[in-house]
């Protein structure tokens, strides 16, 4: 047995018959090297810390390194375990447990990756949006728009821009396009994508006391601050606590279909898994 007490000259002995074992042929066993409390320290541990190529002296400094870490660790170790309240102690079991449920989930998560089908058409995210539209609902006010903003004082240019701006006649709107183009004034345009109606409205001036009453009665809207003119025109609109339109959750209702594909594949995994081990008789009640 190792204790402190051995030193060098201990460690050195143990690196010697380390190398030895490990260039004999045969299974030279796995002895003990050291011992703390009811706990012992193998072999096969100082293999894994002294390398081969190892010079005997860096062999034996090596050893003697980790043995008196282990030592020392064993000591704390079980001082603590001496000391600790019950469910303190505990925290082995909870560790273990912690193990096994890592353990499982990397093997069912590996298992998805293999099995899981993770297709999804539209027909069947539109079949399940239909039939759970309760978990849809808005929470915001959403709006589909096209805007942009003009910095101009001339108020004749400024009544050419909403001449252009209002009329229906793709001739005026291409001209419009051209002179905002020419003057470095984008358009904002969501197109087929929902914003909130607060996000507007942290970017343009609007004067809005109530959303609900306010958006349902507008189409082409325009406001002012000190600088610019805001020429808005509203596409659509959803009021809070309606419907949430199915392109704004598609790839919500997605990942739920994905999921339910996930939980019932690992289901079926158990379960098969559970069969196979009763069929063959590794598990049985006694």
């Amino acid at each position: 047995m190792i204790t402190p007490r051995n030193g060098i000259g201990g460690a050195a002995a143990i690196a010697a018959l380390l190398l030895c074992a490990c260039a004999a042929d045969g299974d030279a066993g796995d002895p003990a090297v050291a011992r703390a409390f009811d706990r012992e320290l193998y072999w096969s541990d100082l293999r894994q810390v002294v390398p081969m190529e190892s010079t005997p002296e860096d062999s034996a400094a090596m050893a003697k390194q980790f043995i008196d870490n282990w030592l020392r660790e064993q000591v704390v170790l079980h001082q603590a375990e001496k000391n600790l309240a019950d469910d303190q102690r505990s925290m082995e079991s909870r560790i273990e447990d912690y193990r096994r449920s890592l353990l499982t989930y990397a093997y069912e998560e590996a298992l998805v990756a293999q099995k899981l089908d993770t297709a999804v058409s539209n027909a069947q995210m539109e079949t399940y949006f239909d039939a759970n539209r309760k978990d849809f609902v808005l929470k915001d006010n959403i709006v589909r728009l096209r805007w942009f903003k003009v910095r101009e004082q001339d108020k004749r240019t400024l009544r050419k821009v909403e001449d252009l701006w209002r009329s229906d006649k793709e001739k005026d709107r291409h001209e419009l396009e051209l002179w905002l183009a020419a003057h470095g004034s984008p358009i904002t345009d969501s197109h087929d994508q929902w914003v909130p109606f607060t996000e507007v409205l942290a970017q343009v001036p609007l004067e809005v006391d109530n959303p609900t009453d306010w958006l349902p009665r507008q189409g082409k809207v325009m406001a002012r601050d000190s600088v610019n003119t805001y020429f808005v025109e509203f596409l659509e609109h959803r009021l809070s606590d309606g419907l949430s339109p199915f392109p704004l959750v598609r790839e919500r209702v997605r990942a739920i279909l994905l999921n339910q594909r996930k939980l019932q594949l690992i289901e079926r995994m158990r379960n098969d898994l559970y069969q196979d081990a009763l069929d063959r008789k590794d598990i049985e009640v006694l």
